[in-house]
């Protein structure tokens, strides 16, 4: 039985049909990446899985449990954290507050501060600054670490490289593909492919709310045309 597995859901923004009988799975301590370009349904995915938008017609089972249509802090309670493109980080405290009350909401298994500070050391650093005084990297190290110090079972990342230097980009890599190796599950939406690909075991295209195509993350590199017919501008 697969970590997550999604059949055949739907989902609308008011008349608007944005996902049609989209089916994917996630495997427990895997990878998956989730492509297509802007506004082919990709954050409404993440969404319906999490419970921000409910599906309207379809099942979502997490870790054994459908979990279809419940509430977002419901879903979040069995191990599924949204990092949303937004990070929604609260500017007006500090890193280490902001850790402290994602802990509030975490089970017996939560991370300690020391191991999300480990993964991240410059959240350490930085650790008495308010939230609206970091970079945007930075903010998406701590966004990041209020999921990881929940123990989520599956983290959904939201365009996480989005808008930020190469440089940064490289780093918080690293630090993912480190999490991806000592068994960290994600399910990763990103526009930048290269990133994506390097980052992910399998992936997903999806054009206008339906899914055409999964595979490898080698097989897609090794496929131009598919690339080119689904992701190129």
């Amino acid at each position: 039985m697969s970590l997550l597995e999604v059949q055949g859901i739907n989902s609308h923004y008011g008349d608007s049909h944005i996902l049609f009988d989209v089916d994917m799975r996630v495997e427990a301590n895997e990878v998956v990446a989730l492509l297509g370009r802007n506004g082919a349904g990709k954050s409404t995915t993440l969404k319906s899985l999490m419970g921000v938008v409910t599906p309207t017609r379809g099942q979502v089972r997490f870790d054994g449990q459908d979990v279809a249509g419940r509430p977002p802090f419901e879903i979040a309670r069995r191990g599924m954290q949204l990092v949303p493109e937004e990070r929604r980080i609260i500017g007006t405290l500090s890193v280490h507050e902001n850790l402290k009350l994602a802990a509030l909401s975490a089970g017996r298994d939560a991370w300690s501060f020391e191991r999300v500070y480990e993964f991240f050391p410059r959240l350490q650093e930085r650790r008495r600054s308010r939230g609206k005084d970091l970079s945007g990297g930075e903010q998406q190290m701590l966004a990041i670490g209020r999921a990881l110090i929940r123990n989520a079972k599956l983290i959904l990342l939201d365009e996480p490289f989005e808008g930020l230097a190469p440089i940064i980009v490289r780093d918080l890599m690293a630090s993912c593909q480190q999490l991806a190796r000592e068994g960290q599950t994600f399910l990763v939406v990103e526009q930048n492919v290269a990133a994506a690909l390097r980052l992910a075991d399998r992936c997903y295209l999806i054009e206008n709310g339906h899914m055409v195509y999964e595979g490898s993350a080698e097989a897609l590199r090794d496929s131009p045309e598919v690339m080119d017919r689904y992701l190129g501008v």
